[in-house]
């Protein structure tokens, strides 16, 4: 939590994220709206996106950089580990984030060498001056000397508030700085705690983004009621529910839900118990003139998939004290589409705006053209574009920084004038001269 009396009056809300050397990403940046949407064909660098993020939030909770990216029972944290980090062919790997406090923005940038040893290359902790002859001019509160080489140590500088150079540190090189700032920069003044209050509240931010895979076979056993932490791949979805399911207004809002994306004529959610005490998550539905239980077992992947989103949408994190208030979760799920039936998008759509309302914004690719149409005008600004250039590198472009834009809104649907239209960047923008339907990789 943030030192006491510091920003303790807003969430921090991390508002961007930047790749400037990443696995294919090259020089990319990557606005977080309420609700993001990625789209662009395959192999143009989606998922990338994903993983870099998935990255920063591991690193927040203070693990080395070998446990959190290569560790773990289930494998690597993300496809090749803390090498598969590097861009090909490169030693080290850059990613950076931005979060707002109290309309104040604070800026993370690492990068992070791979051989022949994963530790810190450079870490800086910085916030644009809010007055003096220096407004705008990016102020150090935590940046790194140069690494020794073979040293397991970085030494990096602290800002003090005091004139003169700033006080050197001692960090270990294996782990995120950020994360030791509580244990190696003193609180006994004020400067002190205006950094270490900072630097929490970077790590909340990250730490507050959820990675969801759900796989539905996984979903359909019983599982330990008390398993109620939602993991990545969603396995444990029926003791998660049940929690949810305790309170009556989140299961209303879980049955209308599941109602408004289905089919079937849903009446109600509930749970069952094994002898054992573990527990399935059960939907009643209308069949014929009967209202039959449908067991997890024999619900559809679709239908799983959609119960795992709504669960990570409607469980919000908890604050030491048992309040949800103050914080913010930045969802991430690959294809939300998946499983849905594309009469569904705006219903889908509609439920991600109204949860970030109340602090879950989402970051989602998709290859939907219905989930494009679903969009207004206004949600298109949140769309960012993954192509490969003629260089090979994967680049980011903002759906309305187009030149072409406002012709292709203007002729109706966006799902529908992606498999029509071409987009035609300017010179500073690196693409590929190909349509638009092939940009997206939609059909």
């Amino acid at each position: 939590m943030p030192e006491a009396g510091y920003h303790d009056s807003m969430a921090a809300r991390l508002v961007e994220l930047r790749l400037p050397a990443f696995k294919s990403m090259r020089k990319a940046k990557i606005p977080l709206s309420p609700l993001t949407l990625l789209v662009g064909r395959n192999g143009s660098g989606k998922s990338n996106v994903l993983d870099a993020l998935a990255v920063l939030s591991a690193l927040a909770g203070g693990a080395t950089f070998r446990d959190a990216l290569d560790g773990g029972p289930a494998g690597p944290l993300v496809r090749g580990g803390s090498e598969g980090c590097a861009p090909v062919g490169e030693d080290a790997f850059g990613v950076g984030c931005s979060v707002v406090v109290d309309r104040i923005r604070y800026h993370l940038d690492l990068e992070v060498s791979v051989r022949p040893s994963v530790q810190v290359k450079s870490e800086r902790l910085w916030t644009p001056r809010r007055g003096g002859p220096r407004r705008g001019e990016p102020q150090d509160l935590l940046k790194t000397e140069a690494p020794q080489l073979e040293s397991g140590d970085i030494v990096a500088r602290w800002d003090n508030g005091k004139k003169g150079r700033n006080p050197p540190v001692t960090f270990r090189a294996s782990q995120l700085l950020t994360a030791q700032v509580a244990s190696r920069i003193p609180a006994t003044s004020q400067a002190g705690r205006r950094v270490r209050g900072i630097a929490d509240e970077m790590l909340a931010a990250l730490s507050n983004v959820f990675i969801l895979d759900p796989v539905p076979h996984q979903m359909r056993e019983y599982v330990p009621e008390k398993d109620i932490q939602l993991r990545r791949n969603a396995e444990n979805l029926s003791a998660v529910l049940a929690r949810l399911l305790a309170d009556s207004e989140t299961r209303s809002v879980l049955v209308e839900m599941t109602s408004s994306l289905s089919e079937a004529q849903v009446s109600e959610m509930d749970t069952v118990a094994s002898d054992l005490g573990d527990v399935m998550v059960t939907i009643q539905e209308r069949i014929g003139s009967a209202v039959e239980q449908i067991p997890a077992r024999l619900m559809s992947d679709g239908t799983l998939r959609f119960l795992a989103i709504a669960a990570a949408l409607l469980d919000r994190p908890q604050q030491a004290g048992g309040s949800k208030e103050g914080n913010e979760r930045t969802l991430v799920v690959e294809e939300i589409e998946n499983g849905l039936h594309p009469s569904q998008a705006a219903v889908l759509l509609n439920q991600l705006k109204k949860s970030a309302e109340s602090g879950v914004h989402t970051l989602a690719t998709t290859h939907s053209p219905a989930i494009l149409d679903a969009l207004v005008g206004a949600d298109h600004s949140s769309v960012i574009v993954c192509s490969r250039g003629t260089d090979g590198w994967s680049r980011t472009t903002r759906l309305t920084d187009f030149p072409d834009y406002i012709e292709i809104a203007g002729r109706g649907l966006l799902g529908n004038a992606a498999v029509r239209d071409r987009l035609r960047p300017g010179n500073e923008i690196t693409h590929s001269d190909h349509s638009l339907v092939d940009i997206l990789g939609l059909s």
